[in-house]
């Protein structure tokens, strides 16, 4: 076995020659979620102090959604049930315990059993035709004033469209999680609204390009190989904002939830997170070493 930055097997008797990851995912495959789960937590270690300290704002605390206005929002609510008030065998907790939610995160969703109804009350204009008639998990987009100004609606199904996003009108920013970051306190950015509800005071743009968004940091989906991600990270770096930078990718292209699904808990992510903020130089080394992995 040899290798700084990725091992590697070599057989000297057959020639055989793979990585150490893809030789324990063929070799030992009832051990490779236990291993992925095992090298991620050990490549980031447990380092009893970060490796920087933002110079504002600390110690993070989640708290709960506060209260939303009453207007066109109530009414868009009224067709909706909280997914913290459904039963365990329903199909929609059933999704989100597959993917290792938790109550703080199920606490955040609603369940529309019919989002097509639910999506008229909200989009300006006729739904188009075919509009899917199904429920659907719904993630609320409430502005810094507690109005839903937009939602996205996750089908449990493997057909069809996966998302499907209403906003009130054209205007509105496609950011999650206004309602419930606390601007006193130190603001992560991240891709996606599932991901960010692991985070601590945390939003999400529902696209790559963080940048739009105001935060203090900003965290990319854990893909090195990704050229796109490659230099919006750079362009983040190179304009001195704070950045995550994961020091290792096991599959090459993870996000918070994938790394939540093998194993690592809420605690640990967001350990993790501020243990690999960075910015300036320290950034820009970690990054070169980062896209190698």
């Amino acid at each position: 076995v040899s290798g700084k930055m990725e091992m590697n097997v070599y057989c000297h008797n057959c020639g055989y020659s793979t990585t150490f990851f893809n030789f324990i995912k063929q070799v030992f495959p009832s051990e490779f979620d236990e291993y992925k789960r095992d090298q991620m937590l050990g490549r980031f270690g447990s380092p009893k102090k970060r490796s920087e300290t933002l110079s504002k704002k600390d110690d993070i605390t989640y708290t709960k959604s506060k209260k939303v206005s009453q207007n066109v929002t109530e009414s868009v609510l009224d067709t909706c049930i909280p997914c913290s008030d459904l039963d365990s065998s329903h199909p929609a907790i059933q999704w989100l315990e597959s993917r290792c939610f938790g109550d703080i995160e199920i606490n955040r969703l609603y369940w529309s059993p019919n989002f097509k109804t639910t999506s008229e009350l909200l989009s300006p204009t006729p739904l188009a035709e075919g509009f899917p008639v199904e429920g659907r998990i719904m993630i609320p987009f409430f502005s810094e004033d507690g109005e839903l100004e937009m939602m996205q609606g996750r089908s449990l199904s493997k057909k069809g469209l996966r998302y499907i996003s209403i906003k009130k009108d054209e205007s509105v920013d496609k950011i999650f999680g206004k309602l419930d970051v606390d601007r006193s306190k130190t603001v992560y950015c991240c891709e996606g609204p599932f991901d960010s509800l692991f985070v601590d005071n945390c939003i999400a743009t529902c696209d790559s390009n963080l940048l739009r968004a105001k935060a203090d940091v900003y965290i990319w989906d854990n893909e090195p190989r990704n050229p796109d991600i490659l230099k919006l990270i750079e362009s983040a770096i190179d304009t001195g904002k704070h950045v995550v930078i994961w020091p290792n990718s096991p599959n090459k292209k993870q996000d918070i939830n994938d790394m939540i699904k093998l194993g690592i808990s809420r605690e640990d992510i967001n350990e993790i997170i501020k243990l690999r903020t960075f910015s300036g130089l320290k950034a820009r080394l970690e990054f070169n070493q980062w896209r190698k992995s």
